[in-house]
């Protein structure tokens, strides 16, 4: 009617609280969705860095084995020389440049297993050592003198292929033997890697700056794979190659005392090897394992890996280690982490070009 006033239009309070409370409803569900996707990325990136370090891992370790004892187209014994290196504990000078031991392991343990070499605190206990020697690939004329000068402290080989080889330092003039006129002669760089795993990353996280504690990476020590080489200066130096690597164990494959055999009658742990069988090391099993960097609790990660001589069961409260009893798995909750296992044989394709040629 035309006197009566206009009902108000718009919601009711219980109206607006409803829609309120849907509408928070929606955006909950939004949030937990890209919470869940967020973690799923980021579970899906943890995994693919553990394959890639991984196959990092393996790749590095196989090219150090298929360069090891090669000495310019010598064998290790035929090699002279003793240019002056800076030792450290028991890596002595003569131990960095013995060249009849291309491959050497030391087995696992409580404590570094080569004295002073690197430090205790620096080490994951029970997991092996693997040392390398060899020379680069790269060869290069004796008469680029101003090329090998540039790096004094730089250990070279020179060789003459099958005839003799020696060893200097860039600062010394080449060495006449073997002869210049030797067909075939070339100056190479000397090379020692020695693989081991460290407990943690970056020690000057920690509350020492020089050495691996509890305080390292943020409170969370990360295993990593090292390696330790001569540099051009002549010195031991360390470099981390690869986080989130467990455990590392090697197994030494060695041939019979027929010269002529190239195929591995069996597979020995480092401690089981006798002086005389290194020389027969035809090819090595590498076992390692890989640690995911991020952290699952949505399902407990349980397994058994067994590398070398090395086994643990990762168990939902506790874990199993037989084998290597110094070894520690790492972290106080270890199943709420993935892990992957490789084992590979390389050959030691210089080891097995020198049995064919005595043949």
């Amino acid at each position: 009617m035309p006197g009566m006033r206009r009902r108000a239009a718009g919601f009711s309070l219980v109206e607006m609280m409803i829609a309120v409370v849907l509408g928070l409803i929606v955006v909950a569900g939004l949030i937990q969705v890209l919470l869940a996707n967020r973690k799923s990325y980021q579970l899906q990136q943890g995994a693919n860095i553990l394959q890639q370090n991984v196959r990092f891992a393996s790749d590095r370790i196989g090219w150090s084995l298929r360069m090891a004892d090669f000495w310019g187209g010598n064998k290790g014994a035929s090699v002279t020389g003793s240019p002056g290196v800076t030792a450290r504990g028991d890596c002595t000078q003569a131990w960095i440049l013995d060249t009849q031991h291309g491959v050497y392991g030391y087995e696992g343990g409580a404590t570094f297993p080569i004295d002073s070499c690197v430090d205790n605190a620096d080490y994951v206990k029970g997991s092996d050592v693997l040392v390398t020697r060899y020379v680069d690939a790269d060869g290069m004329d004796p008469a680029a003198s101003s090329t090998i000068s540039a790096a004094p402290k730089q250990v070279y080989l020179v060789s003459a292929v099958g005839q003799q080889a020696a060893l200097f330092l860039g600062s010394d003039s080449v060495p006449t033997t073997p002869p210049a006129a030797s067909i075939g002669r070339y100056v190479y760089p000397y090379h020692l890697d020695m693989y081991y795993l460290r407990p943690c990353s970056d020690p000057s996280g920690g509350t020492d700056a020089s050495h691996c504690d509890a305080a390292d990476d943020d409170g969370n020590p990360i295993p990593t794979l090292m390696r330790m080489r001569l540099d051009s200066s002549g010195a031991l130096s360390e470099e981390p190659l690869v986080e989130g690597i467990e455990q590392l164990q090697f197994r030494y494959g060695i041939t019979g005392t027929d010269p002529s055999q190239i195929v591995p009658t069996n597979y020995k742990d480092a401690s089981a090897m006798t002086a005389d069988e290194w020389s027969r090391v035809v090819s090595v099993s590498v076992g390692l394992v890989a640690l995911s960097s991020q952290r699952d609790i949505s399902m407990p990660h349980l397994g058994t890996y067994a590398v070398g001589n090395c086994t643990y069961e990762i168990r939902q409260g506790s874990t199993v280690t037989t084998g290597c009893p110094d070894f520690t798995v790492t972290g106080s909750k270890p199943w709420q982490f993935a892990r992957s296992q490789l084992v590979q044989q390389v050959q030691l394709r210089n080891r097995f070009r020198t049995l064919v040629a005595t043949e």
